[in-house]
């Protein structure tokens, strides 16, 4: 089969900085139980933390190796659409990547299949290769704070997903969208 000729309307996707944080391609085990310890952005790895009874899930740090068995991704359990109007509204978008704040609801997917925006800017993501959380990490422009998901040579914790696809939208192609399925098994 010849290769498909691809082109781009009026707006072009140029970059990942609005595009959701992670979105679930394949839903393996979640639960939406947890409350955030501290504030967590969507998309972040989280591992447990238990507080007066209750599950806490807080942000993964590189001293966490030991918990890797019980990391998971963070999203938001309900997107509450923005009442505001004018200039100041937040798109869908823009209101899936906003910070969940201590004691809020916090959505656990511990397996399945993503698609990550919050990656560590690399040209050389291929399939096959192997993905871990990066506490420290670097994030795509336009993205705020640190940490990111990163090949496993610069991973604090590592060999959590597999890739399956990279789509990269910036000039250098080193920002895009990175298509992964988790090892563990899906419940």
């Amino acid at each position: 089969m010849p290769p498909v000729n691809l082109t781009s309307g009026q707006y072009p996707l140029s970059s990942v900085a609005d595009l959701p944080n992670v979105t679930v391609a394949f839903r393996g085990e979640h639960w939406s139980n947890r409350y955030a310890s501290g504030a967590i952005t969507p998309g972040e790895a989280v591992v447990p933390v238990a507080s007066a009874g209750k599950l806490y899930m807080r942000k993964a740090t590189a001293a966490d190796a030991a918990l890797r068995e019980q990391l998971a991704i963070a999203m938001r359990p309900v997107d509450i659409p923005d009442a505001n109007t004018g200039p100041s509204s937040v798109g869908p978008n823009q209101i899936k990547n906003q910070p969940l704040q201590h004691g809020e609801y916090v959505h656990a997917q511990y397996s399945g299949a993503f698609h990550l925006t919050l990656v560590r800017p690399d040209a050389t993501y291929a399939p096959g290769d192997l993905i871990g959380w990066m506490a420290a990490g670097p994030r795509p422009t336009g993205k705020p704070g640190t940490g990111s998901w990163a090949k496993n040579a610069q991973a604090d914790l590592d060999s959590v997903f597999e890739v399956m696809e990279w789509r990269p939208f910036n000039v250098g192609g080193t920002e895009g969208i990175l298509t992964v399925r988790s090892l563990r098994g899906q419940f």
